[in-house]
C-alpha cells in the first residue's frame, strides 16, 4: 500500500485508495486535465498492476510531466510495507596498555684540570665627536612699506565722489560720508605705528560690525549716492542707482522713473 499514492487519490477522486478506481476511471481524468502531471502519475500506477502492455508507454509518457524520474519510479515501486532494520553496534574492547617509562641514570660529569679563563683588560678610548655649531636666528628687520596702506585711501575719492565741507549732510548716508572722510584725513596725519594701534586698540569694534553689514549688504544703492553721482555730473551712474531703486522699492517706481527722464534731458 503506498500511502503517498492514495493520498493523491483522497484529494483529487475522493476515493481511500487506488484499488478502487478503475482504468477507464483514470483515463478519463487524465483526458479531462492532459496538462495535469498527477492524474497521469495515478493512471501508470494502476496500469502498473492491471494492463503490463500498456504501462511502459504511459511510464515514458508520465516521465515528460516530471522534473525528476528518480523520485516517479520511487513512488510508483514504493509499497509502503518496508522495514529498516537498524545495524547492530560492534562492541570494541579497549585495552589498557601498560605504559613503561624508561628511566636513564644521570651520568656525572667530573671536569678537571680545566685552564682557567684570563681577563684581558680593554682599554677605552674616548670618541671625540665633531660639535656642529647651531646658529640661532636674529631678530628679523622690519622692511619698509613701499606701498600706501589701504586703511588710508578714500574709498569714496578713489570712486570719483567728492565731499564739499560748506554742504551739510542731512541724511544718515551723508553724515556717515563725512564722518568716515574726517577719520581718514585724521589717520594720512598720524605715522603708520601709531595708525595700526590705534586700529587696533579703539576700531576692532567697528570693523568687525562693518565686515557683517558687508556680508549681509553686499552692494547698498540709495537715493543720496544717486543725488552725489548727479552733483558730480556723473549722469550715467546717477541713471544706474535710479533704475536699481525703481526694483527695489516698485511703489516708488514712478518717482525714480521721472528722475532718469529728467537726468536723460539735462545730458
Amino acid at each position: 500500500m503506498n500511502a503517498q499514492i492514495n493520498q493523491l487519490v483522497r484529494s483529487l477522486l475522493q476515493k481511500d485508495s487506488i484499488e478502487q478506481c478503475s482504468v477507464q476511471e483514470l483515463q478519463q481524468y487524465a483526458e479531462r486535465h492532459p496538462y495535469f502531471g498527477a492524474a497521469q502519475l495515478l493512471l501508470t500506477k494502476k496500469l502498473q498492476t492491471e494492463n503490463a502492455e500498456q504501462y511502459n508507454e504511459q511510464l515514458q509518457k508520465t516521465l515528460l510531466y516530471f522534473h525528476n524520474p528518480l523520485w516517479v519510479e520511487q513512488l510508483l515501486n514504493d509499497t509502503g510495507t518496508a522495514i529498516i532494520s537498524k545495524p547492530e553496534e560492534a562492541v570494541v574492547e579497549i585495552k589498557d596498555i601498560p605504559q613503561t617509562v624508561e628511566t636513564k641514570k644521570e651520568a656525572e660529569i667530573i671536569l678537571t684540570g680545566e685552564p682557567a679563563i684570563v681577563g684581558i683588560a680593554v682599554e677605552e678610548t674616548p670618541v671625540e665627536l665633531p660639535t656642529t655649531e647651531i646658529e640661532k636666528p636674529g631678530p628679523e628687520k622690519k622692511e619698509e612699506l613701499l606701498f600706501e596702506p589701504f586703511h588710508t585711501v578714500d574709498y569714496f575719492a578713489s570712486q570719483g565722489i567728492k565731499f564739499k565741507e560748506e554742504e551739510k549732510p542731512k541724511d544718515k548716508f551723508g553724515q556717515q560720508l563725512k564722518s568716515f572722510t574726517d577719520w581718514l584725513k585724521a589717520m594720512k596725519r598720524l605715522p603708520v605705528a601709531e595708525i595700526t594701534t590705534v586700529v587696533e586698540s579703539k576700531s576692532a569694534q567697528k570693523v568687525e560690525q562693518l565686515a557683517e553689514t558687508s556680508l549681509k549688504e553686499r552692494e547698498v544703492v540709495t537715493e543720496t549716492m544717486a543725488e552725489v553721482w548727479e552733483k558730480q555730473g556723473n549722469a550715467e551712474k546717477a541713471i544706474g542707482i535710479y533704475s536699481k531703486l525703481s526694483l527695489l522699492e516698485p511703489s516708488k517706481s514712478t518717482y525714480f522713473a521721472a528722475k532718469i527722464e529728467e537726468l536723460k534731458k539735462k545730458n
